[in-house]
């Protein structure tokens, strides 16, 4: 997009207005935050008093606070109303956080890496080892983008200024509701996810214990906290030796892993809907023009200007997120098809079949959710062009045309390091690949099924 967009915004806008424009934004953030001290849109403006201010920042902070409680995105004063304030700092309880968690989390990767070593690796049995590298692949790259955060969301908040004035109205769902609701709802589900597994594992551990302790030659003992952590986390055994803190922090640190799994998505979709909402504003503009018996251009000249801010926004954006949407698609990609795999497979327990069952619809759903959130911005980037084609002769200009060429060839969407954008295509293309991938994991794992369950004692 970086190519192909920057060649169109040089080319096709050779309104002055408009390169006055390009030529503020494409300052370093740190000479736009000297002239404009508090991000004012006009340097005469009133203090913004930010608190009350529909933006991405107000909208999102309590998400990323609690993110940070699991060692996500390590920011100081996240929780400031004022975006200035926003600073990231090696030298500081969040990122010591996440340092600690990714040392804890790569004594886990290890223990995994050499047990697999030991007795080998299956399609099955890796799992494991791809679910920690995803977490620490994760918590690298939210550091680096904690790094470009501070100038990004100030940039995000001096273009969202725009919409916080007429002639933009808030919608009919503001931005807050549009992206704690997404957030709340990924969290309640994986909530319920990691607790159906951690159930699943517990029920299926006590039976067996209940059942092969009647045996006298039986080694397992009876139900424990000692005897469940050693026998389902038997491989970081292989590196440390058991007791109770060791137990716990196995427990922690699985799930905080979880958790920062989950939040991949979770920031991809609030970062979508918060983009979203502007270009639908923008939208929203456009459809209100219908009404008007005479629009003069510098409307619509003022309509390219804030569509062109946006656009540059979400590149900024992209150029941040990418790295990240990339390692989401091939995590759902991966886990989809694993999870698919397992519920074709006999268990011995009704809390299994409940946990896989859940899971896997739970990974389809947010896959699905993540691509459809995302593939909004591009949509809602092009849902003014059918108005834009119905003006009438007496208001159209060559403003109009431009404006309609631009939304019409623009790929306006985020990507995975530019290698794909995030469009409806895209899932329907993703869903083709899940079906052949997984037909294939079902040809070689048919030896493994015929065998059926083994021996519960053995």
């Amino acid at each position: 997009m970086e190519g192909q967009t920057g060649w169109k915004l040089r080319h096709i806008f050779r309104n002055k207005k408009v390169n006055q424009v390009d030529d503020h934004e494409n300052s370093s953030p740190k000479e736009i935050d000297e002239v404009n001290f508090d991000f004012n849109v006009i340097r005469n403006d009133k203090p913004a008093d930010y608190a009350q201010l529909e933006i991405f920042h107000r909208a999102a902070s309590p998400i990323m606070l609690l993110g940070q409680c699991f060692a996500v995105m390590p920011l100081t004063a996240i929780w400031q109303a004022n975006p200035r304030f926003v600073k990231f700092r090696f030298k500081s309880v969040q990122m010591l956080i996440t340092l600690l968690f990714m040392a804890a989390s790569l004594v886990l990767n290890l223990s995994m890496m050499k047990f697999l070593v030991k007795i080998g690796i299956t399609a099955k049995n890796f799992v494991g080892l791809v679910f920690y590298t995803c977490v620490q692949c994760a918590c690298i790259l939210f550091i680096d983008l904690a790094r470009h955060w501070p100038p990004l969301i100030r940039y995000w908040t001096r273009v969202e200024l725009i919409f916080n004035k007429p002639p933009y109205e808030v919608l009919k769902r503001s931005l807050s509701q549009r992206v704690r609701l997404s957030a709340l709802i990924i969290i309640g589900c994986s909530i319920v996810e990691h607790a159906l597994y951690q159930t699943s594992a517990v029920i299926s551990y006590t039976r067996q214990a209940e059942f092969c302790s009647k045996f006298p030659n039986s080694t397992m003992g009876g139900v424990s906290f000692e005897n469940y952590i050693v026998m389902n986390y038997s491989y970081v055994f292989q590196v440390l030796s058991y007791n109770r803190f060791v137990g716990a922090y196995i427990l922690l640190v699985a799930g905080t892993s979880t958790f920062i799994w989950n939040y991949m998505d979770l920031f991809i979709m609030m970062i979508s809907k918060a983009l979203a909402y502007r270009f639908e504003q923008i939208s929203d503009r456009v459809r209100r023009l219908q009404n008007e018996e005479r629009v003069p251009e510098s409307t619509f000249i003022e309509i390219r200007e804030h569509y062109v801010r946006m656009c540059q926004l979400l590149e900024r954006v992209d150029n941040a997120l990418s790295s990240i949407i990339l390692l989401s698609c091939a995590n759902n990609l991966y886990f989809v098809c694993v999870q698919l795999l397992n519920i074709f497979n006999k268990f011995r327990w009704p809390i299994n079949y409940i946990y896989y069952w859940y899971s896997m619809l739970y990974l389809v759903c947010r896959t699905a959710c993540v691509f459809l959130t995302a593939a909004t911005i591009n949509d809602e980037s092009k849902s003014a062009l059918a108005v834009l084609r119905r003006v009438s002769s007496k208001n159209w200009c060559v403003e109009v045309e431009r404006l309609i060429f631009q939304m019409s060839t623009q790929t306006v969407a985020l990507s995975g390091k530019k290698f794909y954008f995030l469009t409806r295509k895209l899932l329907f293309g993703m869903a083709g690949t899940i079906v052949t991938y997984e037909l294939v994991l079902l040809q070689f794992d048919e030896p493994n099924r015929r065998k059926g369950l083994q021996p519960l004692c053995a």
